[in-house]
């Protein structure tokens, strides 16, 4: 079979997808196509987080359907899970699998087993970096999210899978392992009952030369044990956080229904630099939530500016049918439009402003590819640079920040390096 592959949403969503790649491109006489016109099989693996995400996915089908109507469509995702009939009306001869059965669609695919083994990769088709998904499932009942609705099932990977996975994947290698989850610090070890940090210190033990990343981690869930782990790992733990903030307003967290409030998020903030001085720490943000007003909104920027943040993910609010803020009163789109654009706005100034204060320190740079004649990198505390020369994807090299202009972060290597 000619099989097309195609991801809409989020890094546990192109994990999956990967690891089906994986598996059904190993078949003998299998190979990946080009476009979904082309294609004998598609696997589509969905997302809900927004009515965008809905949308493309379903422009996808209809069009796949309509101009590819012999080819079988797998589809599994946030999308199929909570509105399977959307996708059986874009495209009727669809078959759906539910998240906790999407590991099935190689083996319904290909007409042959194959492990059920939580999405396990061994390599990471055309990327420098490796993402393992260790953890699965959300029960916050955050008030604008599906998630607890179409990912209920708290679900973790089997702790020596998971080391195993990684280990292999640092031997192919691999210089930098995103570990994800849905909820990433909610890990623990179905057979031993290992949390996170249980993991981490086996993960810490490997031999060579590699680093590790957290995808995401709630606030809530970065416990001492944890920290401290982190914190006696040296470079092999890579100095960036990304903690989900959603807004810097009380008033607005509470009507979002989230576990912490703003002075808590400042208090770790303030305590992860304490310990991790050099830390990028980045945050997730939902401009134009229902209850959110131009005081609140000012309050957010305000937040975010004031704890120094080193960049934002930013979200524009978008209703969820089911979900309690979906009864709220809707903020005009205009509104939201306009808050997205001062936020990013915001976001560049605290992108720049933290690479203007790496100017002068050595920073360990993974070379994540080449275009022309210049390299791009990625600073262990998430900063994208830009070198001069070609440079061998995957490797390790020591990088000064040299200038930070609109955006663009250019650095050299460091002379005195071998």
């Amino acid at each position: 079979m000619k099989i097309y592959f195609k991801t809409f949403g989020c890094r546990v969503n192109q994990i999956e997808t990967e690891s089906l790649r994986e598996k059904m491109l190993a078949v003998p006489g299998n190979s990946e196509a080009d476009s979904p016109i082309t294609a004998d099989c598609i696997v589509l693996n969905t997302c809900s987080v927004t009515s965008r995400a809905d949308r493309d996915a379903l422009v996808f089908l209809r069009r796949t359907a309509e101009q590819n109507p012999e080819c079988r469509i797998f589809v599994s995702g946030c999308l199929s899970e909570l509105s399977p009939q959307k996708v059986k009306k874009a495209a009727p001869s669809a078959v759906i699998f539910s998240n906790s059965e999407k590991e099935k669609i190689a083996s319904a695919a290909c007409g042959m087993p194959f492990p059920m083994d939580f999405s396990t990769v061994t390599g990471f088709y055309g990327r420098s970096r490796a993402f393992v998904k260790i953890q699965d499932g959300c029960n916050l009942k955050c008030s604008y999210c599906l998630v607890n609705m179409a990912r209920n099932v708290l679900r973790s990977k089997p702790l020596e899978t998971a080391v195993n996975e990684v280990r292999g994947l640092i031997n192919s290698g691999f210089g930098e392992i995103v570990l994800c989850g849905t909820r990433l610090g909610f890990y623990h070890c179905p057979d031993t009952g290992a949390d996170l940090n249980g993991l981490m210190r086996r993960i810490f033990a490997l031999p060579g030369r590699f680093r590790i990343r957290f995808s995401s981690m709630e606030i809530t869930e970065l416990k001492d044990s944890l920290i401290k782990t982190l914190s006696e790992a040296g470079d092999r733990f890579c100095n960036y956080f990304h903690l989900p903030l959603q807004s810097g307003s009380d008033a607005v967290l509470k009507a979002m229904n989230r576990p912490y409030d703003t002075a808590r998020y400042a208090d770790m903030v303030e305590r992860l630099r304490g310990i991790f001085p050099e830390a990028g720490i980045y945050a997730d943000i939902i401009v134009g939530f229902p209850s959110e007003t131009d005081a609140d909104f000012e309050n957010s920027m305000e937040f975010v500016k004031i704890n120094r943040l080193s960049g934002l993910h930013i979200f524009s609010y978008s209703s969820r049918p089911g979900t309690k803020a979906a009864l709220m009163k809707q903020i005009p789109h205009n509104v939201i439009k306009e808050r997205s654009v001062k936020l990013h706005k915001t976001d560049l100034e605290l992108r720049s402003g933290f690479a203007e204060s790496q100017k002068g320190k050595t920073l360990q740079t993974l070379v994540l590819g080449s275009a022309g004649s210049s390299s791009q990198g990625l600073t262990s505390n998430f900063i994208t640079v830009e070198l001069d020369g070609v440079l061998d994807r995957g490797i390790f090299v020591p990088t000064v920040i040299e200038s930070v202009e609109n955006g663009t972060v250019k650095a050299s290597i460091k002379k005195d390096s071998h």
